[in-house]
């Protein structure tokens, strides 16, 4: 299986032999099904040659920061898999020029790498090792009454899932690889035929409208189909299970926020208690001269004081509601996560908008010290509310 490559961490390549003086490194870079044959010119990317250093018969090479401008993860409400294949060629010589057969790469490259938009902790060290299996740190997780969750799994770490509710089996699939990147990273959704979240959802992504009332809600809060407690995830490292909890009814509509996580995976948080938006604005004006000179006279409903440039721009403060303590990596994540999203139902259709964090640092609760876990987390829009798009 292909080693992963976190890339908003660096990855290092050394090269050495006691005869090396110069070693180049030719990175090819591609999307789709893997080569099996000789690199396609195409795919080239990158070509760098380094010396080696004061005698010391080696050489490093940080391949991240090349790579991961190849990398763009982008969610409109569909789960997709975003990687690409890694394939470095090295060439080591000699002082004499001559091709040196069998240096010693580290780690090595005589098979690919998957890169993707992930990253390691400073305490997992140089190249750390990420998930092959399950891409999300939880095993805890939660769900909206009547509604799925999306599982981001490995394909090349994973072989089923099975859904349990009280012990008894509800359904199981399957995992296949086919070595493509398009379904490298796999969303397996609990409803087993899509991957929306709650009823309404479903009703949007078929093309209805929602036309929501008392009589529905009380409908929809007095059943929960395709009901599931557990996720039993097997994988390469052994099997996993996730124990899910139903979000309690509540009088506040949850909303889904998306981010890409710390294995380049999307993974849902859902807040399901108080919200409250608003609104910022800023602006440039200036004094401009109201006076007719002919007449000796000036508008009194004229503005003296005149904008130049007016911006708003949206934020929400979400919370959590109650939940497990194991959530703290999530929100670990969360608040070092580039790409956020949320999602946004009107009973005409699903907006999914960028968000970004604005809560700048938040402390970890543990039972023991809060007793209940509720994390208050602001946003700001990650767009001006005027359309200034040229």
């Amino acid at each position: 299986m292909a080693t992963i490559i976190n890339a908003r961490s660096p990855f290092f390549i050394k090269v050495s032999d006691t005869n090396l003086q110069e070693a180049t490194l030719s990175l090819y870079i591609y999307q789709g099904a893997k080569d099996t044959g000789s690199p396609l010119p195409g795919d080239l990317k990158y070509t760098i040659t380094k010396s080696e250093i004061e005698e010391d018969n080696y050489v490093v090479f940080e391949i991240s920061e090349l790579i991961r401008d190849y990398i763009n993860v982008e969610y409109d409400g569909e789960y997709d898999s975003y990687c690409i294949w890694v394939r470095p060629v090295i060439t080591a010589l000699n002082e004499s020029g001559v091709a040196i057969t069998s240096p010693t790469i580290t780690p090595s490259v005589t098979d690919q790498f998957i890169a993707v938009e992930g990253y390691g902790y400073f305490e997992e060290g140089i190249n750390p090792e990420p998930s092959t299996g399950l891409l999300q740190s939880n095993l805890i997780a939660y769900r909206p009454d009547d509604g799925s969750i999306n599982i981001p799994i490995f394909a090349g770490g994973t072989n089923s899932l099975a859904f349990y509710n009280n012990g008894e089996l509800v359904r199981t699939q399957t995992i296949s690889d086919n070595d493509n990147t398009n379904q490298k990273i796999q969303y397996i959704a609990s409803s087993g035929n899509s991957d929306s979240a709650t009823y309404k959802e479903r009703v949007l992504e078929n093309g209805g409208t929602f036309e929501d009332s008392i009589c529905l809600q009380n409908f929809l809060n007095s059943i929960d189909i395709g009901a599931f407690d557990e996720v039993w995830v097997g994988t390469d490292e052994g099997t996993k299970i996730i124990k899910v909890k139903t979000l309690e009814c509540s009088k506040y509509e949850p909303i889904r926020v998306t981010f890409v996580n710390k294995f380049g995976s999307l993974q849902d948080i859902w807040f399901d208690k108080k919200s409250v938006e608003s609104m910022n604005t800023k602006s440039q004006s200036y004094n401009a001269s109201v006076v007719d000179l002919a007449n000796l006279t000036y508008n009194t409903n004229a503005h003296q004081m005149r904008t130049l440039t007016l911006m708003g721009n949206e934020s929400i403060v979400m919370n959590t509601g109650y939940i497990d303590e194991s959530y703290n990596e999530v929100i670990r994540q969360l608040m070092l996560s580039e790409q956020i999203w949320m999602t946004k139902l009107t009973d005409t259709e699903e907006l999914v908008l960028p968000l970004k964090a604005k809560t700048q640092s938040v402390q970890y609760k543990t039972r023991v010290n809060d007793r209940l876990v509720n994390y208050t987390v602001e946003f700001d829009m990650a767009f001006d509310k005027i359309n200034n798009i040229r």
